[in-house]
């Protein structure tokens, strides 16, 4: 055994027995010293990897094609009775995204704002709100008629025997007297019927520039009414295209008056007795019918209640029933009112009770 194992036991037991408490301990044995190891070799760094390499870009898109710009929308039209006419719609937008077209303006009013004649601001009221030129021509004037406000006009064309001051009578005290300059025109023919279209038709037109030019109404505002004769010639002119353009007819109510053709779309209130007998019996069916095609109605209808009945004044004062109906899908208002008015001798001729309200309220329900 080698002299350092046994110095080591003899160590060892040494350090047993010096823990025993009873026993002193012996001198303390010098540690051996052990030999430090040698560190281990530091491994070599890893080598670094080589950079990848960029992807390629990717290609830009396409910029999208510019829309076309939508139209400009049309201005609306003209709106009904006054009222302001309704924007044009917005344009078309544009394909590809393109910004829509700029919403139209408002139209301008048409036949709804009065259009001053040029007699507007010439002169006030006439003297007693009356001119007449005898056996020619007869105007009357409002009071409240000062010759700046253009008023609606109202043309009225009497009946074969009658003077021109018929209607006179029979618009006084109604809303024709309050708010319409009135003109009666006069013919000369025998017997004071309109029998000589040329002559007359010439007359009324040269009166109805007259009252244009001298006086102020409103030429988006003239209407005519008729009886017999006087509806006869009314309805003629319409059948005349030129003539009816020049008087520019908003409305008209002719009573018992003889079929023609009608060259011209025109509102109209036709009157008649359904038992006529100054008439043939179908003189009123037939010179509705010109009315219904020319407004391109169809040939239905509905009662029109909006007239209501009367008593006549003729002897015994029967009730009145009005019988009107208005025509389905025409262009303008078509209405027949075939009455049972025993007026004008028995005759059902004449001008029924309720002709002056109805005329008033059908013309002021016009656009």
């Amino acid at each position: 055994m080698s002299r350092i194992k046994i110095a080591s036991l003899a160590l060892s037991f040494g350090l047993v027995v010096g823990c025993t408490k009873s026993d002193p301990g012996g001198s303390t044995g010098s540690g051996g010293t052990g030999t430090t190891g040698t560190a281990g070799t530091t491994g070599a760094a890893g080598t670094t990897g080589d950079a990848g390499t960029p992807g390629t870009p990717g290609t830009t898109g396409t910029a999208g094609t510019t829309g076309i710009a939508g139209t400009t929308g049309t201005g609306g039209r003209g709106g009904v009775t006054g009222t302001t006419g309704l924007g044009g719609s917005g344009g078309v937008t544009g394909l590809g995204g393109g910004a829509g077209g700029t919403t139209g303006a408002g139209g301008s009013v048409v036949s709804g704002s009065p259009k001053p004649s040029p007699g507007c601001g010439k002169s006030g009221r006439p003297s007693g709100g009356m001119v007449q030129v005898a056996n020619t021509s007869l105007y009357m004037f409002p009071t409240s008629y000062d010759g700046t406000k253009p008023f609606p006009l109202l043309i009225a064309l009497h009946a074969c025997g009658n003077p021109n001051t018929e209607f006179v009578s029979l618009t006084n005290n109604t809303g024709f007297a309050t708010d319409y300059v009135r003109s009666y025109p006069n013919t000369p023919d025998t017997g004071q019927c309109w029998s000589s279209y040329s002559g007359d038709a010439a007359r009324i037109l040269a009166q109805y520039d007259e009252v244009l030019n001298n006086y102020c109404v409103d030429e988006n505002r003239v209407f005519a009414i008729a009886h017999s004769s006087g509806a006869q010639m009314l309805v003629n002119i319409l059948a005349h295209k030129t003539d009816a353009q020049h008087l520019n007819l908003k409305g008209v109510s002719p009573v018992a008056a003889d079929p023609f053709n009608v060259a011209v779309p025109m509102p109209v209130l036709y009157i008649d007795g359904k038992n006529d007998n100054q008439r043939s019996p179908t003189s009123a069916a037939d010179a509705v019918a010109k009315f219904r095609a020319a407004n391109m109605c169809a040939t239905t209808s509905k009662p029109y209640t909006s007239v209501a009945t009367c008593m006549s004044t003729d002897s015994g004062h029967p009730l009145v029933d009005p019988g009107c109906i208005i025509y389905d899908n025409c262009t303008v208002p078509t209405i027949w009112c075939s009455h049972n008015d025993p007026s004008y001798s028995g005759t059902e001729h004449g001008v029924p009770c309720f002709a002056m309200t109805a005329m008033y309220d059908f013309f002021a329900s016009l656009p």
